[in-house]
């Protein structure tokens, strides 16, 4: 069954992709005596089709990788007259691994979220994990070595992301204008995935700077949670006063606090004008534009949050930061 919905998948893509003519937008049912075309099916579904197309080729090039690797390894060892185990020993693992100190300790568990105050974290485990990393990432380093001096290629070719057009004007943005990167995202601030992903968008912020990204917020409240379209409301009054970004990061630490009183309560914080504020939000003076943000990624497909669009191409979930770097790089390289 897998194998069947693999083979469709870049079927439909191609059909998604290119004009209307009936070659590459073929028809895919017919009642009543008018035919449905592909583009038309599978318009509101192509990236979550994307997804998947996207899944199969990240699978076969770890494969491809992992076999090329050892292949590498084994012809290596062969040349040197050791067998694998010998020749890993040799490159990475003669010695002791370096100590590692207690701050190295404390400042990988605050990278997680974590702190040795948790009993359930046992100070010695952390140490032999980070013992065994720093190993790994020299033997990952030995194979890199041996990767580019035998001049590896990858020949499966990566599919192409949908490109998806999504509106801007009037929305709260951060960065410059003229930017070669812009990151649309469409969240929600009840939602906890979303606040899992503004460390990783800070980080953005500061390895990249204005100049090179420029991100740009979309309101897609969930009617599953009933104090999100009221925070929205909030973020988008704080905006008429210049501190956008400020709210945003306050209602996002306080999820579990975005009653009305809490809301008007964080405008205080911020030293807004509270009572231009107040009045702002009780008029709900910007449901509309919450509301067209909302159709805006209902007409693109994304119905989930936190979604973002990086120069077009759609990017679903609370991603590592590794995940936003590939695709933002990729776009700066092709300027």
């Amino acid at each position: 069954m897998l194998r069947k919905i693999v083979s469709f998948i870049p079927l439909v893509l191609l059909a998604l992709s290119g004009c209307t003519g009936g070659g590459s937008d073929p028809v895919v049912a017919e009642f009543n005596g008018k035919s449905v075309r592909a583009s038309e099916a599978f318009g509101q579904v192509k990236t979550r089709l994307f997804d998947l197309e996207e899944e199969v080729y990240r699978t076969k090039e770890q494969a491809i990788n992992e076999y090329v690797d050892q292949k590498i390894l084994e012809m290596e060892a062969q040349k040197q007259k050791l067998s694998k185990e010998q020749l890993l020993d040799k490159e990475v693992g003669g010695g002791a691994p370096a100590e590692v100190s207690d701050k190295e300790i404390e400042a990988f568990l605050a990278s997680k979220g974590l702190s040795l105050s948790d009993k359930r974290i046992k100070k010695d485990d952390v140490k032999e994990y980070l013992k065994f990393r720093q190993k790994f990432e020299k033997q990952q380093q030995y194979v890199a070595k041996l990767r580019e001096a035998a001049k590896v290629k990858i020949l499966v070719a990566e599919p192409e992301a949908p490109k998806l057009t999504v509106t801007t004007e009037g929305q709260p943005t951060w960065g410059n204008a003229k930017a070669p990167v812009t990151i649309v995202e469409f969240s929600d601030f009840q939602c906890p995935f979303c606040a899992r992903a503004v460390p990783t968008i800070d980080r953005i912020k500061q390895e990249y700077g204005p100049d090179k990204v420029r991100l740009v917020f979309h309101h897609l409240p969930l009617p599953n949670h009933n104090r999100a379209l009221p925070a929205s409301l909030a973020a988008s009054c704080a905006n008429e006063q210049g501190k956008f970004w400020e709210m945003h990061n306050m209602l996002f630490e306080n999820q579990a606090k975005l009653e009305d009183s809490d809301l008007k309560e964080y405008a205080k914080k911020l030293e807004l004008d509270a009572a231009k504020f107040a009045d702002c939000y009780d008029k709900k003076a910007h449901l509309e534009k919450i509301e067209m943000s909302k159709k805006e990624g209902e007409k693109v497909g994304i119905s989930a949050t936190p979604s973002f669009v990086i120069n077009g191409t759609l990017l679903q979930g609370a991603q590592p930061f590794e995940r936003f770097k590939e695709k933002i790089d990729r776009a700066l390289k092709k300027g």
